[in-house]
Parts: C-alpha cells; sequence; structure tokens
C-alpha cells in the first residue's frame, strides 16, 4: 500500500537530515587534518587540490552506495563502520509520528510544526543565498560592460581600467586594474604577476564552486570556514608566482603598502585579500616537501570512504528458541535430541538455509512449529503453528529431515509419546 505524502516527504527529510551530519562529519575530520598537517606547507597546489578534493568527498561519500560483507572484514574495521554509522540507526524524525500531528484538530494543531518550519526556514535560506549570488554574478557583468571601453585584451586576459573606482582585483579572466594607485614599475608589473596568477590558475572557479555549495548548505560554518581556507592558499600560490626571480623585499614592502579596498567584491581575487602577516611569514618560510604529511591524508579518506559510502550487507540467521513440551503429564524425564538440545540447536541454525525469496522480500519474524516424539524417538505429524512463507517452512522441513532421533519422554518407567513445541527466529543484522 502506498505511503501518505506526507510521510514519504518526512522519510525523505530523515535521510536528507541523516546525510547532512555525514557530510559534516567528513568535512570536519578532513579540516582537521588539514589545520593541524597541511596549513602551514608550502605545497600550495596540493592544498588547494585537497581542500577542493575534500569538499568534493564530504558532498559525494555519503551519497554513494556500496555493499561489504561483514564476514569478511576484520571485527575492528565492522565496529568502526558502525560506530560511524551510529547515528543513522534509529530515525531522527519518525514519520509515522510527526505525521499524526498533521492530522490532528485544527484547534489543537500549531500554526506551523517543528518539521514544516526548518523546511520552510531551509528553503528561505536557499533561495537568499542564490539570489545573492545571481545579484553579485550580475553585478559583475554591469561592471565589465560598464567600462568596456577601458578593457583592453592582453594574451589571455582582459585588463580593465577602473580609474580608483574599484580596487585591483581578478575575477575569472578579467583583471580589474586600479590606475590610480602610485606604482613603480616594478611594483606594477609584480602586482600585474600576482593577478595574472589567479586568472591563470582559474582561482575564481574554486571560489564560485564553494559558493554554490554554500548556497546549499548555507547553514553550515565549515562551508564557510573552507572558502577562507581556499582564498588563504590562492593567495599564497599567486604570491609566489608573483615574486618568481623578482626581489622578495620589494614585493613584501608593496604588499605591506597595499591599501585594502574590499567594496563587496566578494567572489574575486585581489591583491590585499588575505592577511598579510599570514602571507609574508609564509614568502619566507623555506620550501621543503615532507612527503608524510601529503600522504597522511589517504588512510584518512579510504576510511571515510568506508564508513559512509559502505553499507554492510545483512547477515540472515536463524536462531532457534528453547523448546516447550505440551501438555505435561507428569514426566519422570522430558523428550530431548539424542545429541543434546545445544548441539541440536546448533545443527538447525546452521543447516536451516535462509531461502532467496525471503531475503529478496526482506523477511524477518518468528515460526512456531510443533510435532510428536513418539515412543521411539522419532518425529511426526509436524504442524506449522505459525508460518512466514517465502519458502522457509520448506527450509525446515529440509533440515530437520536430517537432524538427530530424539529421547522419547518416560512414564511410570515406559517411554510414551509427547509433543514438542519449538519457535524458530529467521532474523537479519
Amino acid at each position: 500500500m502506498k505511503q501518505h505524502p506526507t510521510i514519504e516527504l518526512l522519510e525523505s527529510l530523515n535521510i536528507t537530515v541523516i546525510y547532512l551530519i555525514e557530510s559534516a562529519t567528513c568535512l570536519a575530520v578532513l579540516y582537521l587534518l588539514y589545520h593541524f598537517f597541511l596549513r602551514n606547507e608550502k605545497s600550495f597546489h596540493y592544498n588547494r587540490a585537497y581542500l577542493l578534493v575534500a569538499l568534493f568527498i564530504s558532498v559525494s561519500f555519503p551519497m554513494m552506495e556500496f555493499s561489504y560483507n561483514p564476514a569478511n572484514t576484520p571485527g575492528f574495521f565492522n565496529s568502526l563502520h558502525q560506530l560511524g554509522n551510529g547515528v543513522g540507526d534509529d530515525p531522527i524524525i519518525e514519520a509515522e509520528r510527526a505525521y499524526s500531528y498533521t492530522i490532528t484538530a485544527k484547534s489543537e494543531r500549531p500554526f506551523l510544526l517543528w518539521w514544516e518550519a526548518l523546511l520552510l526556514l531551509y528553503v528561505t535560506g536557499v533561495t537568499f543565498g542564490l539570489l545573492k549570488l545571481l545579484v553579485r554574478i550580475r553585478q559583475f557583468k554591469e561592471v565589465i560592460w560598464y567600462r568596456r571601453h577601458a578593457t583592453r585584451f592582453k594574451k589571455n586576459f582582459f585588463l580593465v581600467q577602473t580609474e580608483g573606482m574599484m580596487p585591483t582585483f581578478s575575477f575569472f579572466n578579467y583583471l580589474f586594474w586600479d590606475n590610480s594607485q602610485e606604482y613603480s614599475e616594478e611594483e606594477k608589473e609584480q602586482v600585474i604577476a600576482h593577478e595574472r596568477a589567479h586568472i591563470d590558475q582559474k582561482h575564481s572557479y574554486d571560489i564560485l564552486f564553494i559558493e554554490i555549495l554554500k548556497v546549499i548548505f548555507w547553514f553550515n560554518p565549515l562551508m564557510y570556514l573552507y572558502k577562507a581556507l581556499l582564498e588563504e592558499v590562492h593567495e599564497y600560490a599567486a604570491d609566489k608566482a608573483a615574486i618568481g626571480n623578482a626581489n622578495p623585499a620589494i614585493y613584501s614592502q608593496l604588499l605591506v603598502r597595499t591599501v585594502f579596498k574590499k567594496m563587496g567584491l566578494e567572489y574575486g581575487s585581489y591583491f590585499g585579500k588575505n592577511k598579510t602577516v599570514k602571507r609574508l611569514n609564509m614568502m619566507k618560510k623555506v620550501a621543503s616537501t615532507n612527503y608524510f604529511k601529503l600522504l597522511l591524508p589517504v588512510p584518512f579518506i579510504a576510511l571515510l570512504f568506508f564508513i559512509f559510502s559502505f553499507d554492510a550487507l545483512p547477515i540472515e540467521k536463524v536462531i532457534i528458541e528453547n523448546y516447550k513440551v505440551e501438555a505435561n503429564e507428569n514426566f519422570e524425564s522430558f523428550p530431548e535430541p539424542t545429541i543434546g538440545i545445544e548441539d541440536w540447536k546448533s545443527f538447525l541454525e546452521s543447516n536451516i538455509v535462509y531461502p532467496e525469496a525471503a531475503k529478496e522480500a526482506n523477511l524477518e519474524g518468528e515460526m512456531l512449529i510443533s510435532f510428536n516424539v513418539n515412543q521411539y524417538g522419532n518425529i511426526q505429524e509436524l504442524v506449522f503453528s505459525k508460518k512466514l512463507g517465502y519458502e522457509t517452512e520448506k527450509a525446515v522441513l529440509e533440515a530437520l529431515s536430517k537432524s538427530s532421533k530424539w529421547k522419547p519422554a518416560t512414564k511410570d518407567g515406559n517411554n510414551v509419546p509427547s509433543r514438542v513445541e519449538v519457535p524458530i527466529v529467521f532474523k537479519k543484522s
């Protein structure tokens, strides 16, 4: 029977909340790795790639669905996987219960239920963020159009003279040059080299990518942190490219004297954008490659992939519960398998094959069988008091036919018939 659309929406909302928690966990783990091991390294291109990959991993890993067999996996990894996926064991939003409030009398129902308010807040945030991004992009287009007569094509970029209306910055393949600033020829070349590095290395694509993620994940503070880290590494890489074989001292003095003019152009990359002291310290630092640090994220990424992209295949098992003897007639001894009850239960649990039809139907439940144990210890008149279907009864009969005989019950020194009831549980875990 098809579920009510509201229940389907609530279940989708529950899946979304779990996804967001897993995504935020990936972002946090990868950020900590970057902060403690990579942030102060001079491997700028590697750091940039790491941050972009970290964003992609955090968004994509929780959406991927692969399966693995826990029986063939070391217990440590099974425990780690179970710990990492513990948040999804129980629903965060109980759809049936939440839905029940939506059908209460209007006099009892609040104007907005909590999940409705949450959904409305998220949609409002996405709408605002998207409009803000589109307005900013339109502003850039308007500036480019307004200054089209002061624009010149230089090799692989457009140079736009701003006449002091905007600071020097770059956006995609446009370099906005504030020609009202007084620079020596060498300083001018270094500033342009810095902005050209942003253009050549296509830093604007990174910023646009994370701005789109910020629209979707506007509530996640880690997204804003990652944007700041990307901008930081962009500036380091551009500084390195601008200095090249030039005099670092002149470039450092130029950086200190640069007037910070942002004018709300948050999506551009420009010369004085990031913290000056950090950039100066990074320029003075001696470059060295620490391969241990560069390779350290690999096992962590592999673990995150395993935890959040893989689901354990369900382990089907059959559990034989303790039997009871019906119509107890003051037996001197009760019927029991000749090999002992525990061995008999273990034999059935190992030999009852979970039918494929039951697996496909995701069947679980308890079956109840009863049978007579005659005076010779043979099983007779077997009845399924409670059935499960999907060929489970056939699987039980096949296993019972291979099992041991029973010791009959005794009364007054004689073997007597008795009737035994055995619960059998089919379970997936």
